[in-house]
């Protein structure tokens, strides 16, 4: 995974940055006002433990491994009134508040490649909606 950037990108800001769970929410909330209220509920076990979830997806190379997992969570996510664009503000986030924590350090290959990993999982999540 050494060669992969986003792999590289969040490696990095692990080592830099600390913990960024909060910044990622804050900006999530920002894009997706609508799913600060649907997470209202939650606590900060929960949130981390979606956070998680989130990293590993963004850390596999193969999104298209995803493609059974990520339709399990779209459907259980659903009953929440989680929709389909909910997905994609959270990852912009991740992406958004990394490329802020890296600032010089993030290139243009950094962004392409986080480009085509987000839309790779997005169109999984899209085609399991």
């Amino acid at each position: 995974m050494a060669e992969d950037l986003v792999y590289q990108s969040l490696e990095r800001v692990a080592e830099t940055a600390g913990d960024l769970s909060d910044a990622i929410y804050a900006r999530y909330f920002e894009l997706c006002p609508q799913s600060a209220e649907i997470m209202s509920h939650t606590d900060e076990g929960m949130r981390g433990r979606m956070l998680d979830e989130v990293f590993r997806l963004l850390l596999n190379p193969e999104p298209s491994e995803e493609i059974e997992y990520l339709a399990f969570e779209v459907d259980n996510h659903r009953a929440y009134g989680a929709e389909v664009h909910m997905y994609g503000n959270v990852l912009a986030a991740v992406r958004d508040v990394v490329k802020g924590a890296l600032g010089g350090e993030w290139r243009a290959a950094t962004d392409q490649a986080w480009a085509e990993r987000l839309e790779a999982l997005e169109s999984i999540i899209r085609k399991a909606a």
